[in-house]
């Protein structure tokens, strides 16, 4: 049975960009190496809203979802525009430890680091973080380099 020229050309057309028909959203994260404490959570609030960020209200649809999932989200925070990107503060049951995702809401390719507005929001939050943390530095890692606005 032969295939059509037409039906093979379709193929070679599409087949590229289903490789990347999920979009990729640049981040970086702070990952927290000794178990949760409250304090931490606080601080870590702290510093999101040093940097502009507002906490989602408990009715907001996204942070129920987020508290649904098997590593519930703790806290979710954005900006008051809801633009450039979202901070989620998740609880890792598997440790008992803190991952904070800092995740750009634009697209971009894959692998690439944060750049324009969402690098200079990172950029203010882990100062703040680092702020907050300035005696115990030890508890948590930056997972990516620091991005260049």
């Amino acid at each position: 049975m032969r295939i059509p020229q037409w039906l093979l050309g379709a193929a070679a057309l599409f087949a590229p960009q289903c490789a990347q028909c999920d979009p990729y959203y640049a981040f970086n994260a702070a990952d927290f190496i000794v178990p949760v404490d409250e304090l931490d959570a606080a601080a870590i609030g702290e510093a999101a809203v040093h940097s502009g960020f507002r906490p989602l209200s408990e009715s907001d649809a996204k942070l129920r979802a987020l508290r649904g999932a098997s590593d519930p989200a703790y806290e979710v925070w954005e900006l008051p525009s809801h633009k450039v990107a979202t901070i989620t503060l998740t609880r890792l049951s598997k440790t008992d430890t803190f991952q904070v995702l800092f995740v750009s809401k634009e697209p971009s390719k894959h692998g690439t680091s944060l750049s324009g507005e969402a690098c200079k929001k990172w950029l203010s939050f882990s100062a703040a973080l680092r702020s907050e943390f300035s005696r115990q530095q030890s508890k948590f890692r930056f997972r990516n380099p620091q991005c260049t606005p």
